[in-house]
């Protein structure tokens, strides 16, 4: 009697491309992945079942499946990873009409829409314009030096912290808007760099729309700035995608993500001997 087992193929990690954000070691079924030295992960083969979710998950493009080339190599190019254009545009346009800073919302909602409909970070992975454009210019352009990851950066409480500390600034963008609206406060025309220096904007505004919502405006492109070019500082320093190990929307996606996944784990229903062991038995 002869046994023949279904292939699995096993995940793959290049440690060129990885940030160790621990992303992949969260979704983990089997705990088959650990960051080794807080430089970059690895994968137990005797563990790995290849269900992709690290893939998946990856912020970084850094897995592959056995089989396929590995980091970012062999990767058909498609409409979507040229995003990093969109971005580009989106930071040229606020220095003519500041009022394009309101489409930069997309960019808040369509993450976290994504992650609650599919329960993955699908955005960060294949549609973050931003992300593209720390990968060209730190691996195309070589302008990172590709140092690993500091362990600070990639603590729970400093992305958490940070995310907090957004969030915050984010809410004290909105005070400032409603006080613009209900006539207690002027319109800055300024744009805010690193919640502390303020720039003077005045040339990208027109007045043709409401106080409020230029105010808003003024507020929303600071903060888009402002990520963008701390994004860019630890591009240069370390890899280049390390913005994604703490970026704010990357972290409430993954908490999405994580809820998601406990509330599937909840509903699902124990499978059959059967189902748990894919084999044919050839006599």
């Amino acid at each position: 009697m002869n046994e023949t087992k279904k292939i699995v193929k096993k995940a793959i990690i290049s440690k060129k491309d990885c940030i160790a954000c621990g992303c992949c070691t969260k979704v983990c079924p089997k705990n088959a992945i650990t960051i080794e030295n807080g430089s970059f992960a690895i994968v137990d083969h005797d563990l790995c079942i290849g269900c992709k979710l690290c893939q998946k998950t990856c912020p970084a493009l850094a897995i592959n499946m056995e089989g396929e080339l590995t980091g970012k190599q062999g990767k058909t190019k498609h409409w979507n990873d040229y995003l990093w254009i969109v971005s580009v545009i989106y930071l040229v346009l606020g220095l003519f009409n500041i009022l394009f800073a309101w489409i930069g919302l997309l960019c808040f909602f369509i993450p976290i829409i994504i992650s609650i409909i599919s329960g993955t970070k699908l955005y960060c992975n294949n549609y973050c314009g931003r992300g593209q454009l720390f990968s060209l210019l730190g691996d195309k352009c070589n302008l990172s030096l590709k140092q690993d990851t500091p362990k600070i950066l990639r603590s729970k409480w400093f992305i958490y912290g940070f995310l907090i500390f957004f969030l915050t600034m984010f809410i004290s963008m909105l005070i400032s808007t409603y006080f613009v609206f209900k006539e207690v406060g002027s319109l800055k025309q300024i744009v805010t760099l690193f919640w502390t220096f303020k720039l003077p904007w005045n040339f990208a505004y027109h007045g043709v729309a409401a106080n409020w919502v230029s105010q808003f405006a003024f507020g929303f492109y600071s903060l888009m700035l402002t990520s963008t070019l701390i994004g860019s500082i630890v591009m240069i320093l370390f890899k280049p995608r390390t913005w994604c190990v703490f970026c704010p929307m990357g972290t409430m996606t993954h908490l999405i993500c994580k809820l998601k996944s406990r509330e599937n784990k909840i509903n699902e229903t124990p499978l059959n001997e059967s189902d748990k062991i894919e084999k044919t038995v050839v006599e």
